[in-house]
């Protein structure tokens, strides 16, 4: 047997430029939608995590899929879909046409990448995990390579994405001749053309590949008949929480995408007048009727100004006059044009329905996942017809065991990614309002993610070589799964504490008025004297959690899951870790994130995420040694690795079962 380097390195290659597309377009997209077509900075935050929640979500039918006609058919068809939207992304985004093509933008972004997203991920490590095969020893070894590799090279296309393409999508790259205003459509072209030619090199290299047909979705419904008749069948009251929690899942995405979409008006009408007419593209405030409006009082420390593309300023400080009795700025202005039109829509209305909707897709969240976890918490309710139960195909202990694996997929992935998720959105944005300059320019605040880029590629063999060891060599055992999942949500609540700490005193530094406007915060905004590499720390820390915790899951959904389904819970954890977990982001940014940084308290937002993170441990605990809880995920992963204590309980859990049995 040899390593099929050719077909694994194809496999590599595609995830790379997936990856990098996928972090190109999520680490610029709130400033694209901000500051190119106006929505308002929390709308355009909660956009962003609907953006990977939808990417996130389409996952499960493209485990389905896969299961049904094999994963290389949906790979091909899922990254075709792919390419063409990331293909008009990159069309709509051009300088001359980001107002007119904003509705071709949202198409691309919104339906064709995340369905995209949603055929590849779930199933390209497991394609080439199907190159290499498990029928020795020496195979089953260089999977678990290559499942590292894989792993690094998501975070190799992280670190181009975070530290060149989003940083040419606000600054240009005036080296290669390309202007600020091309920027954006200069990164996301490089994003299509390397899909594009990764999936031509996918699809030519189809006779080397070894082909796993599929095997139909016998499991999947085998489980889903299970639920249906234990509730017809006296299955008790967990059965019918079960229930209750499956049919408000749909509907709370649905909320939560309404109420993403109701955004507020931010530079308004004026601001958009006066940047057309000056050819300007950050306007400080506004002027109104001869009277300049600054974005918050802060803002008045450095004036009135408002700066040309070349970074000129049209209007000098010294010309305004200060009106004492109306509290501005005052100089003539052109009035805006009667027919200029708004980005989005206005007024108070939208507001208070967004609320409202805000609230009902918290509390929709809430339900449904309490349901799931208290009703698989313990899954001996379940039943089958008799007709099905005596099949060999799938047993009642097969579907109990895919059942059992909900509660912690739930808690883990929900307490930990809601602190993880400040990651794609309130530490870029609190980097831009921080010192960007770098060598006479500024850098995208997204450029920091590179500190958790690092901290994966090089922690993770540390970890593995050094540190895991060294632990296990004290304690006398190996270090369990569930021994990382908890330090790792602890990092992450760590994380957020330290960020929260950085945006007081951020927000207690002095403005840098010399520097001009931040070039990714919103119009208007200038730099406060704080070095944004500060931000490199709350990154670096949440890079460590995520090694601690997301390869965890990984091989906790593929050792507790049975054999047949697989492909199914991964994709339920995938579910769960990207679009369960950015729906309630989304849900918290749009009540706690401010679309002024200076004036708000972003610091609430990073509260939250250090008490989920905190939640989570305390979670974890009562799943995995409270009662009966867990009794029915494999015996092996449940006691050898889930109990983060390593005392004995399986005496304990047996007389629980036989309890339960006899009953």
């Amino acid at each position: 047997w040899k390593v099929p380097y050719g077909p694994i390195g194809i496999v590599l290659g595609i995830e790379l430029c997936e990856r990098m597309s996928y972090y190109t377009l999520a680490g610029s997209q709130k400033t694209y939608l901000n500051k190119q077509l106006g929505f308002a900075p929390a709308s355009a935050a909660s956009m962003n995590s609907v953006f990977s929640m939808l990417c996130y979500m389409w996952c499960l039918p493209g485990g389905l899929m896969a299961d049904a006609i094999g994963r290389y058919k949906v790979i091909v068809m899922f990254s075709s879909i792919y390419a063409v939207g990331v293909v008009l992304s990159a069309i709509a985004v051009h300088a001359n046409a980001q107002v007119p093509l904003k509705g071709l933008f949202l198409f691309g972004t919104l339906a064709l990448i995340p369905v995209g997203t949603g055929g590849i991920k779930p199933n390209i490590s497991n394609f080439g995990a199907d190159q290499i095969g498990d029928e020795t020893e020496v195979q089953k070894d260089a999977q678990k390579k290559f499942f590292s590799f894989f792993y690094m090279s998501i975070n190799v296309g992280v670190m181009v994405a975070f530290g060149y393409l989003v940083n040419v999508t606000t600054h240009g790259e005036p080296s290669l001749g390309i202007a600020i205003d091309e920027g954006y459509f200069a990164a996301y072209l490089v994003a299509a053309i390397l899909m594009i030619g990764c999936l031509a090199a996918f699809i030519a290299a189809t006779r080397c590949y070894k082909i796993v047909p599929g095997g139909g979705l016998d499991g999947f419904l085998t489980m889903c008949r299970a639920v249906v008749h234990s509730a017809a069948s006296g299955g008790g009251w967990r059965a019918h929480v079960c229930i209750i929690g499956w049919i408000v899942m749909p509907i709370f995405f649905g909320v939560t995408f309404a109420a993403a979409l109701q955004s507020e008006p931010s530079a308004g009408v004026a601001d958009a007048a006066v940047a057309k007419a000056t050819n300007a593209t950050n306007v400080t405030g506004r002027l109104l009727s001869g009277a300049y409006v600054f974005p918050n009082d802060f803002e008045k420390v450095c004036g009135p100004s408002i700066e040309r593309k070349d970074g000129r300023r049209l209007e000098d400080f010294a010309t305004f006059e200060w009106d004492s009795a109306d509290d501005a700025w005052r100089k003539e202005a052109p009035a805006p044009p009667a027919h200029e039109r708004r980005l989005h829509g206005g007024g108070g209305g939208a507001g208070k329905v967004g609320e409202t909707l805000t609230q009902l897709a918290l509390l929709l969240g809430v339900v449904s996942c309490s349901c799931l976890v208290v009703a698989h918490t313990n899954n001996r309710w379940l039943t089958l017809p008799k007709d099905v139960s005596k099949g060999p195909l799938f047993s009642i202990e097969d579907v109990r065991a895919g059942f059992a694996t909900v509660p912690i997929i739930v808690v883990v992935n929900i307490c930990f990614n809601m602190a993880y998720n400040a990651m794609n959105n309130a530490f870029p944005s609190q980097a831009c309002q921080m010192n960007t300059q770098f060598r006479g320019s500024q850098l995208n605040g997204a450029f920091f993610n590179l500190a958790d880029a690092l901290a994966v590629v090089f922690l993770t063999p540390l970890f593995e070589s050094c540190l895991y060891p060294a632990i296990g060599w004290i304690k006398g055992s190996h270090v369990r799964l569930g021994q990382k999942l908890v330090v790792g949500m602890i990092i992450a609540s760590l994380a957020n504490g330290v960020a929260a700490w950085m945006e007081i005193k951020r927000r207690n530094a002095p403005l840098i008025c010399e520097a001009g406007f931040s070039e990714c915060a919103p119009n208007g905004i200038h730099m406060r004297d704080m070095s944004a590499f500060w931000m490199f720390l709350p990154f670096f820390l949440m890079g460590a959690a995520e090694i601690l915790v997301n390869p965890c899951m990984y091989y906790f959904c593929y050792t507790a899951a049975p054999v047949k389904v697989r492909s199914l819970i991964q994709a339920f954890n995938l579910f769960f870790n990207g679009s369960v977990s950015n729906a309630f982001t989304a849900v918290v940014m749009k009540a706690t994130f401010p679309n002024d940084l200076d004036t708000g308290h972003m610091e609430y937002y990073y509260f939250i995420n250090c008490i989920c993170g905190l939640v989570g441990v305390i979670l974890y605990f009562i799943l995995t040694r409270c009662g009966n809880n867990a009794q029915d995920i494999k015996a092996e992963i449940r006691d050898e690795e889930l109990d983060p204590t390593e005392h004995d309980y399986s005496q304990h859990r047996h007389e629980d079962s036989m309890s339960d049995d006899t009953e």
